[in-house]
């Protein structure tokens, strides 16, 4: 039974984005916050099987990043395998989703922000994806919010060698905030151009980002993890030494720790 209506439907496959607000139940929320919480601490004491990447920013080095810890969190999983999410997923899949990824951005003070890219460019296996942001603070534009424009129709955006969108392409779209609260879900489609700025409030900008594929498409996570597990081994946690490494595309504008992050 869809969760979405019709005219949502439609406002995603037009806009490329569709946000809900105050769609988590305040308990569940919570208990998220809760489990962020302890994933957060694993990452500072060096225990825990996640994937983590830190940042530095002038008020010392941050957890930037934490993913692939869907297969150690049960409240995690749950929310994120089963439930609203998901079932919304199969109404703008049209058919059931898969896990393709998930994350948490941190965004402490300071924290860097992400230039003008599509998550396209750096998502392997399948040509099609869908994220979903879950704020678990304020985004707002002096946090660094996500900024989005139309152009996801049009596929693939010329892009330079960083895998970012090219500054003369970045420049001709029509770029939007999506402020949003605790409880409030955005949808976006793997094509729709996105960016966010630096975090200049005093607090940090915790958001989960949860990416799926059609299930008829396969499921990919594992050999995701692993490639990306194996190409960060091979390569460093630095582009060239002046931009952390989080992702496979150089899209992320934080810079590299120097020391131990912990």
């Amino acid at each position: 039974m869809s969760v979405l209506g019709a005219d949502q439907i439609a406002a995603f496959r037009r806009d490329g984005w569709l946000a809900l607000t105050a769609a988590v139940p305040t308990d569940e929320l919570a208990a998220i916050r809760r489990e962020v919480e302890l994933l957060e601490q694993s990452a500072h004491d060096g225990d825990g099987a996640e994937l983590h990447h830190f940042e530095q920013t002038d008020d010392g080095p941050a957890l930037a990043r934490s993913e692939d810890f869907v297969p150690h969190r049960q409240t995690l999983r749950t929310f994120v395998c089963e439930g609203l999410i998901v079932e919304a997923l199969a109404d703008l899949f049209g058919e059931p989703a898969v896990l393709f990824k998930e994350k948490i951005n941190y965004k402490h003070p300071g924290g860097g922000g992400f230039a003008p890219h599509q998550d396209a460019a750096a998502y392997r296996f399948v040509d099609h994806h869908i994220s979903c942001m879950v704020p678990l603070d304020p985004s707002t534009v002096a946090s660094g919010c996500l900024h989005v424009a139309p152009g996801f129709a049009e596929g693939q955006l010329p892009t330079d060698d960083r895998g970012r969108i090219r500054d003369d392409a970045a420049a001709s779209l029509d770029w939007r905030p999506v402020e949003l609260q605790p409880g409030d879900l955005l949808f976006f489609d793997s094509y729709t151009p996105h960016f966010s700025d630096t975090n200049t409030t005093d607090r940090p900008r915790r958001a989960m980002y949860l990416t799926y594929n059609a299930a008829s498409a396969g499921d990919h996570r594992a050999r995701y993890y692993a490639d990306k597990r194996a190409e960060f081994e091979r390569q460093g946690t630095a582009f060239d030494g002046e931009r952390v490494r989080i992702s496979i595309s150089d899209d992320f504008l934080g810079r590299p720790v120097t020391g131990n992050p912990s």
